[in-house]
C-alpha cells in the first residue's frame, strides 16, 4: 500500500469521526474544535500487515500524538511523552510497524528519542541510548540503533511476539554482520 492510500485511509478515519479535512497527495490539513490545524503527512505514517494503521497527527500549538487505528476500527491515542517544556517533534522521526510492535522516534528538544509500543498490550518502552542523533535500522525482527559518532552506544533489539530483549553491540559486530546504516 502507499502513503498516499494510507492518507486516503487516514482521511476516511478521521470522516467517521466528523472532522472535515483537506486531502492533498502531501498532506492532510484540518481544524479541531479549539481552532488550531493539525497535519498529517505521508513520511508520517504506517501500516503493518494486518490492516493497523499509525499516524503521526502534527498540530500548531504543539500537541503532537500518535494515532493508530487497530483492526477493529477502534482508535487510541499515544501522546509522545517530553523531558522539556517544549513540544516533540517528528523531525528525522521514524513510525514503522514489526508485527504487534510500532516502532516510534522522534525529537525531543535537543534530543532524539525512540519508543516501542506493542498495539496488543497497549504498553510502551523507551529504549535509552546514549547518543544525540540515532541511527535506526531495521532488519526483520532486529531493531539495530546506533548514535551518530563512533564514541556513541550501539543497541540491538531483538523483537518476539511477546517480548523483546536488548543486547549492546559494537562496530566489529555490524561489520561482521555486513549492517550500515543509510
Amino acid at each position: 500500500m502507499t502513503q498516499a492510500e494510507i492518507l486516503t485511509l487516514i482521511d476516511e478515519e478521521l470522516f467517521t469521526d466528523h472532522i472535515k479535512t483537506e486531502l492533498t497527495e502531501q498532506k492532510i490539513v484540518w481544524t479541531d474544535h479549539v481552532g488550531m490545524e493539525n497535519s498529517v503527512s505521508p513520511h508520517q505514517t504506517a501500516i503493518n500487515n494486518d490492516g493497523v494503521i499509525a499516524w503521526w497527527q502534527c498540530n500548531a500549538a504543539g500537541k503532537e500524538e500518535v494515532r493508530i487505528r487497530l483492526k477493529e476500527k477502534k482508535v487510541i491515542t499515544w501522546k509522545p511523552p517530553i523531558n522539556t517544556l517544549e513540544q516533540p517533534v517528528f523531525r528525522d522521526g521514524l513510525l514503522y510497524f514489526h508485527k504487534n510492535y510500532l516502532i516510534i522516534k522522534y525529537k525531543d528538544s535537543h534530543y532524539q528519542r525512540v519508543f516501542i509500543f506493542n498495539i496488543t498490550t497497549l504498553k510502551d518502552e523507551e529504549i535509552i541510548i546514549n547518543a544525540l542523533t540515532i541511527r535506526v535500522k531495521i532488519i526483520g525482527n532486529e531493531l539495530f540503533l546506533a548514535g551518530l559518532y563512533s564514541d556513541e552506544e550501539f543497541i540491538k533489539i531483538t523483537m518476539y511476539p511477546d517480548h523483546f530483549e536488548r543486547e549492546n553491540i559494537d562496530e566489529a559486530y555490524l561489520r561482521q554482520r555486513n549492517i550500515t546504516f543509510d
